[in-house]
């Protein structure tokens, strides 16, 4: 029974959260709410929103909040001090509600240094926010790939191998810059990343900064989004592409990647386009889909069931079509037993409604608690499965033992019986 204790999962549910931004557009909902619908509506945490903390500050600084400080009203403080007003209060109302801060994004644009020069200055930038995360004792920050406009950073002078070697050295000292406020960084590939897309370019990279407070951030939308789904196509999967294969892919993820370099899983599910979508020159299409059209995991589907589909890439059952179920599993299936966050663009958050930040809240969790069931079931088929197949290789020893001895017990010599 070795063999089980080897492959036994951890049942318990992991930590659920919820990005700021999931909750509503920072032009008609404050963070102070978004913190206390979330919440009120049972995540363990809340993503903080670099939008959405710039706009507080903004707010507190023309006269807005003033219930969230004790002593002198910060409006006429410095900027810095600001700042560190506002993170000291959004703290104290996290703690107050339950809540932990998991996780500051996006840092942007950090990428694509043609010298030191231009690197030490998105050094500067994001020593700004590591102090800021020491003061909300959030540990994390996600530092994502980019869109980078034209022209093309790759070129015959300038590879693709040059490009990343860059960005390996980059964020090798993006992690010694962190590590002396206890941050750790999440490298994350969007899906419409110019040249990095994908988790394996991620992990390539990663290895190679080898420092430990460097690691992956995995994201359901942005993998899928990008090697299973494409919105320039009338089906809004990639040509040739299979839900075998696209499982394969992460199958090979979760074989690859170790758990502890996992530092943390944002999830969300996708619906198609209304119309297939174009790149132009400013946006390409798997952006705007992106910001448009994300749902939560697990949603109910529409009245009408998906047309789009086929035997090679079946519906899911649910509103989105990913195959977002699966990726989570094998995320779990790594060993990774971090936060599961959920991340949500969708034109549906540009609302003023009070009940924008409360639906959107809601949908949330409860897909968030049916992915985990789903999880969990598929888990224990696996030690199910696991334990019947220990069984039968226990039953097949102890019945090649049985014909390895006689009736008296004397053990068979040289292919004859004494």
């Amino acid at each position: 029974m070795a063999l089980i204790s080897q492959t036994s999962y951890t049942l318990g549910r992991p930590k659920f959260a919820i990005a700021s931004l999931s909750l509503g557009s920072n032009a008609y909902h404050n963070l102070p709410t978004k913190i206390r619908v979330a919440s009120k509506l049972g995540y363990d945490g809340i993503e903080i929103f670099i939008p959405d903390f710039e706009a507080f500050v903004a707010e507190v600084r023309d006269g807005q909040h003033a219930e969230l400080f004790d002593s002198l009203f910060p409006d006429t403080l410095p900027l810095d001090e600001l700042e560190t007003a506002c993170a000291e209060a959004l703290l104290k109302l996290c703690i107050s509600h339950n809540l932990e801060i998991p996780l500051l994004q996006p840092l942007r644009n950090f990428e694509n240094f043609r010298s030191q020069a231009q690197l030490d200055v998105a050094l500067d930038e994001a020593e700004r926010w590591f102090r800021l995360m020491a003061i909300m004792k959030c540990e994390l920050i996600l530092v994502c790939s980019n869109h980078i406009p034209l022209p093309h950073p790759i070129t015959r002078e300038y590879t693709r191998e040059m490009y990343l070697d860059a960005q390996v050295d980059a964020l090798r000292q993006l992690g010694a810059r962190a590590e002396k406020y206890e941050v750790k960084i999440g490298y994350e590939p969007l899906s419409w990343g110019t040249v990095v897309d994908n988790w394996m370019q991620i992990w390539d990279v990663v290895k190679r900064v080898d420092r430990k407070n460097v690691g992956v951030l995995l994201d359901s939308f942005n993998t899928l989004g990008n090697q299973y789904a494409d919105p320039g196509e009338a089906s809004c999967i990639r040509p040739q592409q299979t839900l075998a294969k696209m499982l394969q892919n992460l199958t090979e993820m979760s074989r690859v990647i170790p758990a502890e370099k996992i530092f943390f899983y944002q999830i969300a599910d996708g619906v198609r386009p209304q119309e297939i979508l174009t790149d132009t020159e400013d946006m390409p299409r798997r952006m705007k889909w992106s910001r448009t059209s994300r749902v939560f995991p697990c949603e109910p589907p529409a009245s009408r069931l998906d047309s789009v589909s086929d035997q090679e890439n079946p519906s899911t059952g649910y509103l989105g079509f990913l195959p977002v179920t699966q990726m989570s599993y094998l995320v779990h299936r790594t060993g990774y037993r971090g936060w599961w966050s959920l991340e949500v663009y969708n034109s549906s958050l540009h609302v003023s409604d009070e009940e924008c930040p409360w639906s959107h809240a809601r949908r949330g969790i409860a897909g968030l608690k049916t992915l985990w069931e789903i999880t969990k079931d598929e888990i224990t088929r696996d030690e199910i499965k696991a334990t019947a197949n220990c069984k039968q290789d226990d039953l097949e020893e102890t019945d090649q033992k049985r014909h390895t001895y006689n009736s008296t017990g004397n053990a068979k010599k040289d292919g004859t019986w004494k």
